[in-house]
């Protein structure tokens, strides 16, 4: 940034003259003092880009000085707001603080700029207790004469700003909604304890810190076996709607801790009609299940694109069949019954493309009998804990789907949902896993008393790492066009379930792979 001479004068005489506290003298060689002559000045200046930022991407900011205040329509709005303003800080070699940032609802209580803000009632800050007439010196060693303050009143009254014509602000370009920079926190260490301080969690080992996160930073928190958690960090995370997912060492699901359900009324009463509506399950259910075979033929075309392997061109030719013919099934058990006899048709096949000392015959899953299977398995059920906590969040109540048969303490809507993105998220992943030799016979356990075999936990570490890295990577999504990651994907799907749910587009559009 460049600055006017004199200003830059006036600034290198500030910074050099040092200042003067409770009557001695300090000169840091850098910065002004917080309150000086040109503190705002400079501050107006250096955050100008920044201003100019948030009015773009549409953000409605409250800056004074280098306090601000941003508000938002909700929670998952907030967070994003939150990583994009660290970004555009960073570039200007600022940071936040992380004791002073939090994000709040509309009815937490907060205090901005001294004044109190609760339930929709705003209050000055108290005067302190002072004596009429008595000299004191201020911190910087300055005497003067403190005065009796009158009796605080309550101020309840829109800002200022709000008096002002409105202003056409510059139109926020839609993109900045779906940045996805927040990721899992997962806990593989067995007797690791995970505790929260000055809103961030900490992750001991041997009363060792070993991991400090922000709490804005985590979207979901994974903890695997015999790990421990806070009450702190419970608290915190609850009060964040930040879910915890409980999995055994081996990755078998337990149960999960989140926040009060978000359920819309509305969306549950509209979830229960469509239920009863026959025409509606089976116009959604065809479209789940023609998405999910689709889906897996690309990968069989793709994965024996050099090969061409006859099994698996046989395959592929008999899946398109299936799909053509699964629109006469006569009923909805029917239907399923197509979608047995192509998972079938697909897992032979897939188990004729996995390359090195790993084989793969058919889908096992409990317990899992090879590394392959159990690749799979984990892999489902991380997918499964990525669509459950986007459908809590929506509103949705996980329950009411259309193709999975609905039961107690099953999730039909979460196992509809996933039916698109086995093969492109999970499938795809494992065979990166397998056919690139990043994990080896000696990653997994030898089979144990039921002939399960699992992942080592050095080997859980590098496997999470690639599936972070595979959730964030980046691609068209058909129906926004937007380039987004794919765990974005999978928010915007449950997004567009909703639009159909409440009739917005007649039918469920899944997300097909392109060829």
């Amino acid at each position: 940034m460049q600055l006017h001479p004199i200003l830059t004068q006036l600034l290198q005489q500030q910074i050099a003259a040092g200042i003067v506290i409770r009557g001695q003298y300090h000169n840091f060689g850098k910065g002004v003092l917080q309150g000086a002559i040109l503190s705002g000045a400079l501050a107006n200046l250096y955050l100008t880009e920044f201003d100019r930022r948030c009015l773009a991407a549409g953000l409605n900011l409250v800056r004074y000085g280098d306090d601000f205040a941003i508000a938002t329509s909700d929670w998952l709005q907030a967070n994003r707001a939150l990583e994009r303003v660290r970004e555009w800080l960073a570039e200007l070699y600022l940071q936040l603080q992380p004791e002073k940032t939090q994000i709040y609802s509309p009815d937490d209580e907060f205090i901005f700029l001294g004044y109190r803000f609760f339930q929709g009632q705003v209050y000055p800050p108290p005067p302190p207790v002072q004596k009429n007439g008595e000299w004191v010196l201020s911190p910087s060693g300055f005497p003067y004469r403190k005065r009796v303050q009158k009796k605080p009143v309550k101020i309840s009254r829109p800002p200022l700003a709000c008096s002002l014509k409105p202003v056409a602000f510059p139109v926020a370009k839609p993109t900045h909604l779906w940045s996805d920079v927040m990721p899992t926190l997962y806990i593989t260490d067995q007797g690791a304890y995970l505790s929260a301080k000055n809103q961030q969690f900490i992750v001991s080992y041997h009363r060792e810190d070993r991991v400090k996160v922000p709490a804005n930073r985590v979207s979901h928190i994974v903890l695997f076996g015999c790990c421990n958690i806070s009450h702190g960090a419970a608290s915190l995370a609850l009060h964040r709607r930040i879910p915890i997912m409980y999995l055994s060492q081996k990755g078998r699901y337990f149960g999960r801790l989140y926040a009060e359900s978000n359920a819309k009324v509305e969306y549950l009463m509209q979830q229960v009609q469509r239920s009863l509506d026959p025409t509606f399950t089976r116009t959604q259910a065809e479209a789940i299940v023609a998405a999910k075979l689709h889906n897996s033929r690309i990968l069989l075309l793709r994965l024996n694109q050099r090969r061409k392997i006859d099994p698996v061109v046989t395959a592929i030719d008999k899946m398109a069949w299936l799909i053509e013919e699964m629109v006469n099934a006569e009923s909805m058990d029917a239907l399923r019954g197509y979608e047995g006899k192509a998972a079938t048709v697909y897992f032979q096949a897939l188990g004729a493309l996995f390359t090195g000392p790993f084989a793969f015959e058919k889908r096992t899953k409990r317990p899992p009998t090879d590394p392959v299977n159990s690749l799979m398995s984990l892999g489902y059920t991380l997918l499964s804990q990525n669509v459950h906590s986007f459908v809590n969040l929506a509103g949705l109540h996980p329950h009411f789907g259309n193709l999975h048969v609905p039961r107690d303490n099953h999730p039909a809507l979460v196992s509809d949902l996933m039916e698109e993105f086995r093969a492109q998220v999970v499938d795809s992943f494992v065979a990166y896993l397998v056919n690139s030799r990043i994990l080896t016979p000696d990653d997994f356990t030898p089979p144990d008393e039921r002939n399960g075999v699992y992942l080592q936990p050095h080997a859980l570490k590098k496997y999470l790492k690639h599936w972070e890295e595979k959730l964030l990577l980046e691609i068209t999504h058909p129906h926004t066009q937007y380039k987004v990651s794919l765990k974005r994907c999978i928010e915007l799907q449950v997004r567009e379930y909703i639009a159909c749910l409440v009739g917005e587009v007649p039918i469920y559009r899944p997300m097909r792979w392109d060829k």
